[in-house]
């Protein structure tokens, strides 16, 4: 069982990036060695931040001898009028290696039977094995002394063994073999290793754990053995820590009590996401002043004292900036964002809160407010980036939004004001929003800041451009479509609330291009289904948006029911064909300009100037269902709309069995095409069925 062992080692990797490198390394080589044809089983990636490994317990020693037929001159070409062979014919020979006597005839062609023989394994992975390093990609690269190539981090050492014996090759200079090296401080010198067993027994002997599962695991284990409660640990973090370190060792450190009466928010962000330290609570959930940290090298006590340091330091200046902050209302806050310039064309932050709190407002007269609900969302805008002005925020500024809530709440403020507030920059914590006026209130900040941000820079002509989109606009647009989904009720299309945050800009004279800004709002909503709908199928999502040029696209509750309808009724076929008849008909008489009921045609059609009894048939049909396929719309109800529907295939065929819709008669033909348009009008509920691909 000849093995291939790889091992990449470099200067420390980001933590973000491990894993990804060491998955890609192992889709790389695995792709190679399967075109090669030497694959026998699947292979295996480990990772630390200085080393990605991957091995495969399995090859073939050499590939398979292939035979191929070769084409060769047509037989006209081939031999002269005496049937010898011609110039071409014996030309064709050479390149082949083959003799006349060797070549096969059929009607039309010669052809030469060649046998090309397999390479060994070892000479193809010297040649795919550097071609499957230099393919990694990651987000951010670097080139290190006088080399070309560029890497996450230099590369230091290439470990690269088949069947025991090393592939040779190298990287910007950095030559193969097969020696490994340990910790950076622990064990640094090399050590040989030829099969993962080796190698992994090496590295565990030398403090390095290679596997991301067991590091974890140990992570965890030592977590919640050395603190004195129990520890924060979110999933980030806990991945986080693992691809920081290739020998974690939790130990518990304390910062002074006095910090705890800074607000948590600032205890577990310092802590955690600046720090990387999992904070500690008690029994009941309330933070202490204890932490756990993971080293990777160091004595305990070094590494204890440095910690605490470092922590008390940072909360010291933290609580600097908290105590000037508690001098001041949110008021005093708010006028100082005058200051803050938004974007430059756009105006400040103190302008932008005036707007925030007329949309909030607005979304919530127009999303079904009730009691004081109105007041919490005109409260909650225009307090929303109060806190961009405080001193803690300038300290920490991945607190924006939670120190302002954490401020209101200490104010005073309403608990759904100071709420909506806190999760403005993160949806995802409102959980029950039919259920709670504050995640509703969340819900339509969150919605109103992203408009703004949208018809703000959409109006000046900033929208995203390829893979370009440096004000995070595509982001905008996913967060309101996750709000519109969390939702608990139907909603209006964002489109009208738009149009609302541009009139807000011009009040404020602000000069903004209102169609371009609408236009560019359609393409990006458009944009950000396929990615957030991963498992509809294509023209399912097309058939659900309708038109991306058009309103429907920015109503993402509207577009979701449509694909959740269409999956069901585009499994029967018959009816599929069916119901595209009438769209189809529509846009073709659109299309040439021919007269017809658009709005509200139901009400337009008067059944003797059908002058087909189907025709009356089908008009009743839609009639008695109007107001019950109206009603499932704005319940959302899939399983009715889909019922209704079906329900028209019968009057529809009926209808085309019988009736030529593009009558010569003027009256005539109005009041069918009319007809067409109601029931389009109808199916239209679940989608257009004309841009739905039926296989065979």
């Amino acid at each position: 069982m000849p093995e291939l062992l790889l091992e990449v080692g470099c200067e420390e990797l980001p933590a973000s990036f491990v894993r990804k490198a060491y998955s890609d390394l192992l889709q790389n080589v695995t792709q190679a060695l399967s075109e090669a044809g030497v694959l026998l089983e699947p292979g295996t990636a480990l990772g630390t931040p200085r080393r990605l490994i991957v091995s495969f317990p399995d090859l073939k020693p050499r590939q398979e001898d292939v035979t191929k037929e070769v084409r060769g001159p047509g037989l006209k070409g081939a031999y002269d009028a005496d049937g010898a062979p011609t110039q071409a014919l014996l030309g064709f020979c050479r390149g082949q290696g083959v003799s006349v006597e060797d070549l096969r005839k059929d009607e039309q062609y010669v052809w030469a039977t060649k046998l090309i023989p397999g390479r060994p394994t070892a000479e193809i992975l010297a040649e795919v094995l550097p071609k499957a390093i230099r393919a990694m990609t990651f987000d951010k690269t670097m080139r290190w002394g006088s080399t070309r190539m560029r890497f996450a981090r230099p590369i230091r050492w290439l470990l690269a063994s088949f069947d025991r014996s090393v592939v040779e090759f190298d990287i910007e200079g950095v030559p193969t073999g097969t020696t490994s090296r340990g910790h950076r401080f622990y064990a640094p010198e090399p050590f040989p290793a030829t099969t993962l067993a080796e190698l992994v027994e090496g590295l565990r002997s030398r403090k390095v754990e290679p596997d991301p599962d067991a590091r974890r695991a140990r992570l965890i284990e030592q977590a919640l053995a050395s603190a004195e409660g129990k520890p924060d640990m979110s999933e980030d973090l806990i991945e986080e820590n693992v691809f920081l370190t290739e020998w974690p060792t939790a130990i518990q450190g304390e910062f002074k009590e006095d910090f705890l009466k800074l607000p948590d928010a600032v205890l577990v962000t310092a802590m955690a996401k600046h720090e990387k330290m999992f904070p500690v609570r008690d029994d009941k959930g309330k933070l202490t002043n204890k932490f756990v940290f993971i080293r990777n090298s160091g004595e305990d006590d070094t590494v204890r004292n440095g910690a605490q340091w470092v922590l008390n330091a940072r909360f010291n200046d933290a609580k600097f900036f908290f105590d000037e902050d508690m001098k001041h209302d949110l008021d005093y806050f708010l006028e100082k964002t005058e200051g803050i310039v938004f974007q430059e064309k756009l105006g400040s932050v103190r302008k932008r809160a005036d707007r925030l709190s007329k949309l909030s407002e607005q979304l919530a007269l127009h999303t079904g407010a009730i009691g004081r609900e109105i007041e919490f969302a005109r409260d909650a805008g225009k307090y929303a980036k109060a806190d961009l002005s405080t001193g803690l925020v300038g300290e920490l500024s991945s607190l924006q939004g939670v120190i302002g809530g954490a401020y209101a709440r200490r104010q005073g403020v309403f608990g759904s004001v100071a709420w909506a507030i806190e999760t403005q920059y993160d949806i995802s914590k409102n959980e029950d929003p039919g259920d709670c006026a504050g995640e509703r209130a969340s819900l339509r900040l969150a919605m109103a800041d992203q408009l703004d941000k949208l018809a703000g820079y959409l109006g000046i002509g900033q929208e995203p451009s390829g893979s370009s989109d440096p004000f995070g606009l595509r982001r905008a647009g996913t967060i309101l479509i996750e709000a519109a989904w969390m939702w608990p009720s139907a909603m209006p299309s964002y489109e009208g609330f738009f149009n609302l945050a541009l009139d807000y800009y011009q009040e404020q004279g602000v000069e903004l291009n209102r169609d371009s800004a609408i236009k560019a709002l359609r393409t990006v909503f458009a944009s950000r289904y396929t990615s957030m709908l991963p498992d509809v199928r294509h023209d399912i999502l097309e058939g659900a948006i309708l038109a991306p040029d058009s309103p429907s696209v920015s109503t993402p509750r509207a577009v979701k029911l449509r694909t959740e309808c269409l999956a069901q009724l585009t499994k029967d076929v018959s009816f599929l064909q069916t119901a595209t008849r009438p769209i189809n008909i529509v846009a073709a008489a659109r299309k040439k300009g021919i007269a017809f009921g658009e709005v509200d045609p139901l009400s337009l059609i008067q059944e003797e100037a059908l002058d087909s009894a189907e025709g009356v048939e089908l008009f009743k049909a839609l009639s008695a269902q109007a107001d019950q396929l109206k009603d499932a719309e704005v319940r959302e109800d899939v399983d009715s709309i889909v019922t209704c529907l079906l329900s028209l295939a019968d009057p529809i065929n009926k209808f085309f069995g019988t009736t030529m819709v593009m009558a010569e008669d003027e009256n005539v033909r109005y009041a069918r095409l009319t007809l067409m348009q109601a029931a389009s009008a109808q199916l239209l509920k679940a989608g257009d069925f004309s841009k739905i691909v039926v296989e065979g």
